[in-house]
């Protein structure tokens, strides 16, 4: 009898072997399949929490710009403001040091249009007396 199950296992090894294969396929392609599903989503999981995260820097971003461009107008109006006033200011410097050049020079007018050139900052030309 064990002759028999010798020679029958002689005979058809290759079906055992065949259907142990197919067994054995079975098992780790399953396991396999599995964990593609769950690979896929963890992949969409991860993708969709990075798009998350793309989202709060665009938002944070867009109100750091808001923030920054509402203190640029602040300080642009302030600068303004000051440079009107140190315009009005310096304008009514130049008048007086003018009135004292002019009230000092005024007999002498090579040297007055060499003074108001140096206080103005461009040149005076006289005209050539004939």
């Amino acid at each position: 009898m064990l002759n028999n199950i010798k020679d029958f296992f002689k005979k058809f090894w290759g079906l055992f072997a065949t259907g142990f294969g197919i067994i054995f396929g079975m098992i780790i392609f399953r396991k396999k399949v599995d964990s593609y599903e769950n690979i896929t989503k963890k992949l969409q999981d991860s993708h969709q929490k990075q798009l998350d995260e793309i989202e709060i820097a665009r938002k944070e971003e867009k109100q750091e710009l808001e923030e920054n461009e509402k203190e640029y107008r602040k300080k642009i109006v302030f600068i303004e403001k000051e440079y009107e006033t140190a315009k009005i200011k310096l304008d009514e410097k130049k008048r007086k040091e003018i009135e004292v050049i002019v009230k000092t020079y005024g007999n002498q007018p090579e040297k007055l249009a060499q003074r108001l050139t140096h206080v103005m900052g461009f040149k005076i030309i006289m005209p050539k007396e004939d």
